[in-house]
């Protein structure tokens, strides 16, 4: 449940994304921006935002459905392991379970090509997995705007185009 949750990693941040994106968009910057979503066209764009506001609800409701499918896993686990079965087996069911885990997630679901893909895969990276290059000093982007910012985005002219 753990590998499958992976994917909700950084979902919150995927809205930071789309208004940096469209800010970006706005402004025509044509400069090496460090968001996933640069190399996606605006129809993409629009229907990720779609997506992300009608989808949050759930998926914030799924995380909480797995907590607790995982502490109820937990409890059945603890009190299997302390009232039934002898060592052997509790050490061989062991080995299965990370296993048939290991083969899935690290083996099988990493070959190119074969359905499915890892959780979390598609047109962009917004859990972090990939690397990116470090960002330019706050005070460089500051200098190349008139200074004035608020909660971290510049205060420029497009900012009337962006609310309509």
């Amino acid at each position: 449940m753990i590998e499958e949750a992976k994917a909700i990693n950084g979902w919150e941040r995927i809205k930071d994304y789309i208004r940096d994106e469209k800010y970006a968009r706005s402004i025509d910057d044509k400069s090496a921006r460090m968001n996933p979503l640069k190399n996606i066209s605006t129809d993409e764009l629009n229907i990720l935002k779609m997506c992300y506001e009608n989808f949050t609800p759930y998926v914030r409701a799924f995380l909480i459905g797995i907590a607790m499918l995982q502490l109820l896993w937990d409890v059945m686990l603890v009190s299997t392991i302390l009232y039934y079965h002898i060592m052997v087996e509790k050490f061989i069911s062991g080995v299965i379970a990370i296993l048939t885990w290991f083969v899935t997630y690290r083996v099988w679901y990493t070959i190119p090509n074969i359905l499915p893909n890892l959780p979390g895969e598609g047109l962009f990276k917004y859990n972090g997995k990939e690397k990116l290059p470090p960002s330019t000093p706050v005070y460089r982007k500051r200098s190349a705007t008139n200074g004035k910012h608020f909660m971290g985005m510049p205060i420029g002219k497009n900012q009337d185009s962006e609310s309509t």
